[in-house]
């Protein structure tokens, strides 16, 4: 995600300096805003990073005479020319270096393509570098007088002696005075009063995010009362639907989403709506927004509210759905860049400055000193992500409790499984002769070209057609000469045999080679007391003797089909024991194995336990852990629990000493947990295999036997027993047990107590303070940066915060009333989302690279009534949609425009295009399809019976959806003040083409329909009050009904209604105001 938005920042500058010019004409201009700030975030770091330490003026030994920290210093070059030669890549030395063609630069390794593409593009701009020159070189930060910058400056109730207007009729309130004076100075006038009409549309779309109804546009035209726009205004911010528009403001603000923007080893927020919602109910309730700031702050350490249970925890969502980063490749960096995340949304959110500036370096423009940035980055690392119930303890352990039983339900089938499957499956050894008579029928009766009936065969000879199919596959000819145990069987059966009757008589020879397989298998079963097969592949033939360093006993492999495998193993004589686990000869891999029980066994029958005793002397690829699985959990083979075991992983051998007295060694060798709980599918194919030496091994048991019970009883074997089939083994009554014990589980599951709630919050960690990363660098740490707040917003040095991570006392200094930014901040906010513009427009930008206000008085004042409101979001409101300058209309005036084209004073209302959000749920409104039901989990917007507000859409960081993204939806990874606006043809081609406006235009028509069956002139009508809220103009109703009667001559998948309620709702007049 970062490297699209990298190269969403390049086309933006391309497209930038191709309007406006580029920025430095030449080599020595001063670097625009947007320069600096595409130097800052794409080359500073990685000069930093990546070169400096042997290309600073304060490296040791400067190599090459190349020195990088400055801008003379990269355009002057080293011993092999110029680094950086602006707008001239192939001059430019340091190109050829990153892309390692004549230097390979850095020498650890080439850097990621995106990293040259931004040092080209920097390059084409003209190499714009603020090191050197002027003030961006400073060194000190002179606060007293950076204080004095308009925003830095104590909020105060302006004085209005000097507001003096010509014209004294036209203000509504204080703040048209503030208007109209700068008006009146450079020689503008304002519009007319806009029409009702054109007002509470206005309004309506402005406060709530939909169109107003025909029924309440009546009112308002009918109220003739002085107050009746003031009444409007009150219905509206009485609105649930008030919040739902306001908070999704804030929510751009924030940041917010519900998952990251890549999808390694991260969880998607499943609670993050919690926090939305939150939003839209403090908006509703008016939330004192010193308030509103605090909780989302520190409303952990602020506790409970009255107003609603846990929102103090859930308005922590502002910190606890931010940016997560993958930390497997560098942990140190990701984690600074969360940091940066936490302090870029608080301080551009809340105080509209740009201190992630000051990472590196000084802000440049700003008095951001760099130890400020890591004061902050302190109280961040001081604080922890966390998932906080949002309930008591008594429902926590109603829900523990419920998985507890689901988890001892679900052991107890799988345990029963485990037990039984064990012992299935050679339960049928004495029967492989007759399922191999039954195949030899099968083959015989098979190649006369006509379907053999395996329930016929399997029924006659008193099998199981299951098994039989599976012997079947496993004697089929295409595996002769893979088992040379069944050599014999493939020499005396032919492929061209033939017999009719199942039941008849088998030629002797396959009767004897069958009953001789049989024979040996059963020759290598040898079944425990425990149900467990004992089986020692390393038996010497007759006649000869054991090689030294051979092992004594070797186990077939445990595997995921098969993982609990017996060993009793004869040890007199002998002083020491070497317990050896291999891998089975299929790699290192998932080999998690468990030694359960080993014990030393004396003739008198008297065991001691090998986990009691010291180890000799281990060589393992992981382990030895006593009574405990190589990773330190419980030893768990086959859905059952081994208290005592040693766990290892292959290859490993531990060698004890045997104390005398003791004559046999016995123990089950188990694959740890069956394999299921080994990463990345390779559990499916793990296998181990025991063996047990007296003496240092030098034979291997990858070098032994041939394992013919785990052909036949293995995974792909004719009897293995998988979970699944394990029932085709199965007597009546154990079958009864078994499904008792699902039901147990489906019980246990259905009645366990749904999991809590959650907030995705923000806690305490441990209270630290933050060293200042050298240049932003992690592993290049400088002095220690106290816990405090911005200097510049203190009148003195700031007190170091002392209470916990500092959180608490952040939210207070950010919150409290004399701070000058946190009112301006928030008013400037309003006042942009109802004229479009903000008087500062730069939002969250109030520094030297910001806009400066164009009212700064009015500004002034708004911010000190907001404070004096109680903080009152909705007072603000009141204030901005009374005064005259808010009423005005949208008309055009010649003069006016040659004097102010871009409106910066006012002189009328903008004309706005609506947002995504108010569009589509206009469209739905009108429609009839809106859902207006209130908060709840995220709704997905490509589902075609989604009709729910768009507010309530689930916002992706990493795939968000199209339509939001066709249309303008801001980039969630960042905190956004105001959206971009953009006119494509895409745009239209959705609203010609895609299904959901022809399903609102669909259902826009059966509305209308519906509702005015009478004629087709109410019918008309009834579509432009809906629509617009206004009647049709007389040639608007004779074109309407002209289409509406012309008969059809194509076939057309919407009827003519259809296609004129689409064509109303593709119209500009419904996409924008006035």
């Amino acid at each position: 995600m970062r490297n699209h938005l990298l190269e969403i920042f390049i086309v933006c500058l391309f497209v930038t300096h191709s309007i406006s010019g580029w920025s430095q004409e030449n080599d020595n201009a001063e670097p625009t805003a947007v320069d600096v700030e595409f130097f800052e975030k794409n080359i500073r770091p990685v000069l930093s990073s990546e070169c400096y330490q042997c290309h600073a003026s304060d490296s040791k030994q400067i190599k090459g005479g190349l020195v990088l920290d400055s801008r003379a210093g990269i355009r002057r070059g080293g011993d092999s020319g110029p680094a950086v030669v602006p707008k001239n890549l192939g001059e430019s030395l340091i190109i050829d270096a990153l892309k390692h063609d004549s230097f390979k630069m850095p020498p650890k390794g080439k850097l990621p393509e995106k990293v040259i593409l931004a040092f080209e593009t920097w390059i084409e701009m003209g190499a714009p570098d603020p090191r050197d020159g002027g003030e961006l070189a400073r060194s000190k930060i002179d606060f007293d007088k950076e204080r004095e910058h308009w925003a830095y400056r104590p909020v105060s109730l302006p004085a209005q002696t000097g507001l003096t207007v010509k014209n004294t009729k036209w203000p509504n309130n204080t703040i048209d005075y503030y208007i109209l004076a700068r008006m009146e100075s450079q020689g503008l006038r304002p519009s007319r009063v806009a029409s009702k009409l054109s007002l509470i549309r206005r309004a309506t779309f402005d406060l709530i995010g939909l169109p107003p109804k025909p029924a309440d546009i009546d009112a308002y035209i009918e109220d003739e009362s002085p107050e009746a726009f003031s009444k409007v205004i009150e219905r509206l911010l009485k609105s649930p639907h008030y919040g739902e528009r306001w908070g999704r403001y804030w929510l751009d603000v924030a940041r917010y989403s519900e998952d990251q923007a890549h999808t390694f080893a991260t969880k998607p927020n499943t609670n993050g709506y919690r926090y939305r919602d939150w939003v839209i109910s403090a908006f509703n309730r008016d939330m004192p927004y010193d308030q509103f700031v605090k909780l989302q702050i520190a409303g952990d350490l602020l506790g409970p509210t009255t107003a609603q249970p846990y929102e103090h925890i859930i308005a922590l969502g502002f910190f606890g759905l931010g940016a997560q980063y993958y930390k497997n490749t560098d942990r140190e960096q990701a984690m600074a860049d969360e940091l940066d995340d936490r302090i870029d949304t608080l301080t551009r959110g809340f105080l509209g400055l740009t201190v992630s500036c000051a990472r590196c370096h000084d802000h440049k423009f700003d008095p951001i000193p760099t130890q400020d940035y890591y004061s902050l980055a302190g109280i961040f690392s001081s604080s922890r992500l966390n998932n906080t119930p949002l309930c008591d303890a008594v429902d926590i352990k109603k829900y523990n409790d419920g998985q507890k039983l689901i988890k001892e339900t679900d052991n107890a089938v799988k345990k029963f499984l485990a037990d039984h499957k064990a012992t299935a499956a050679q339960s049928k050894v004495g029967e492989i002769a007759k399922y191999m008579r039954a195949v030899w029928w099968y083959q015989s009766s098979s190649v006369d070209g006509q379907s053999a009936n395996t329930a016929e065969i399997a029924k006659v000879n008193g099998l199981n057609e299951f098994l039989l199919k599976r012997w079947i596959k496993f004697l089929d000819y295409k595996n002769k000469g893979r088992i040379p145990e069944l050599n014999e069987w493939f020499a005396v059966t032919s492929e061209d045999a033939q017999v009719t009757n199942p039941g008849s008589q088998v030629p002797q020879a396959v009767a004897a080679v069958s009953d001789k397989f049989q024979a040996n298998v059963i020759s290598l079963s040898n079944v425990n007391s425990k149900g467990v097969s004992v089986t020692n592949l390393m038996q010497p033939a007759p006649g000869e003797s054991r090689k030294p360093g051979s092992p004594l006993f070797v186990t077939p492999p445990a595997t995921k089909v098969r993982p609990l495998v017996g060993m009793d193993v004869d040890i007199r004589g002998a002083t020491e024991i070497h317990l050896y686990v291999g891998d089975a000869g299929n790699g290192r891999s998932c080999d998690h194995a468990d030694w359960i029980s080993p014990r030393f066994v004396n003739d008198a029958g008297e065991e001691l336990m090998l986990s009691g005793l010291p180890v000799k002397r281990s060589d393992s690829f992981g382990g030895p852990v006593v009574n405990k699985n190589y990773q330190g959990k419980k030893i768990r083979v086959g859905g059952k629990e081994y208290p005592n075991g040693i766990g290892v992983h292959a290859t490993s051998t531990i060698v004890f000493d045997i104390p005398d007295g003791y004559s046999r060694f016995r123990a089950m060798g188990g694959l740890d947990n069956s394999g299921s709980d080994q990463a990345g599918g390779c559990g499916d194919q793990a296998s181990v295999q025991f063996a047990v030496y007296t003496e240092s091994p030098s034979v291997l048991p990858g070098k032994v036997g041939n394992d013919l019970l785990t052909q036949v009883l293995g995974k792909d074997g004719p009897f293995a027993i998988a979970d699944g089939d394990l029932e085709n083994f199965l007597s009546v009554e154990l079958k009864a047990v078994l499904q008792n014990l699902r039901d147990l589980h489906d019980n246990a599951k259905k009645n366990a107590t749904p999991m809590y709630a959650i907030a995705h919050a923000y806690t305490e960690g441990t209270p630290k303070d933050m060293r200042v990363f050298v240049r932003g660098d992690p592993a290049n740490k400088r002095e220690i940066a106290p816990r405090r707040f911005l200097r510049v917003l203190s009148q003195e040095v700031p007190v170091s915060y002392a209470e916990g991570s500092g959180r608490k006392e952040l939210a207070e200094d950010i919150a409290a009333d004399d701070n000058p930014l946190t009112p301006r901040v928030m008013a400037n906010r309003i006042w942009q989302h109802h004229f479009g513009r903000g008087i500062v427009n730069t939002p969250s930008n109030f520094g030297k690279l910001g806009d400066p206000p164009t009212h700064p008085e009015l500004l002034d004042h708004l911010a000190y009534s907001f404070v004096e409101s109680g903080w009152s979001i909705k007072d603000l409101h009141r204030q901005i949609m009374l005064s005259a300058t808010y009423q005005q209309s949208a008309d055009a005036n010649d003069a006016n425009s040659k004097i102010d084209a871009d409106n910066i004073y006012l002189w009328k209302m903008n004309r706005q295009r609506l947002d995504i959000e108010a569009w589509r749920d206009a469209l739905l409104d009108i429609s009839g399809r809106l859902d207006p039901k209130l908060a709840g989990p995220s709704t997905n917007l490509a589902d075609a019976n989604n009709v729910r507000r768009t507010v309530y859409a689930k916002i992706s960081r990493h795939d968000l959806d199209n339509l939001l993204r066709l249309f303008d939806f801001p980039d969630a990874n960042i905190s956004n003040a105001k959206r971009s606006l953009t006119t494509v043809p895409q745009q239209q081609l959705f609203v010609l083409n895609s299904p959901f406006m022809i399903a609102q235009a669909k259902a826009f028509a059966a509305r209308v329909q519906q509702e005015r069956p009478d004629s087709e002139e109410s019918r008309i009508t009834h579509v432009f009050r809906l629509a617009y809220g206004r009647h049709p103009s007389k040639a608007e109703m004779s074109l309407a009904k002209s289409f509406l009667t012309i008969e059809e001559t194509d076939k057309n998948q919407l009827t003519r209604w259809e296609r004129f309620a689409q064509a109303i709702l593709a119209a500009n007049e419904f996409m924008y105001l006035d």
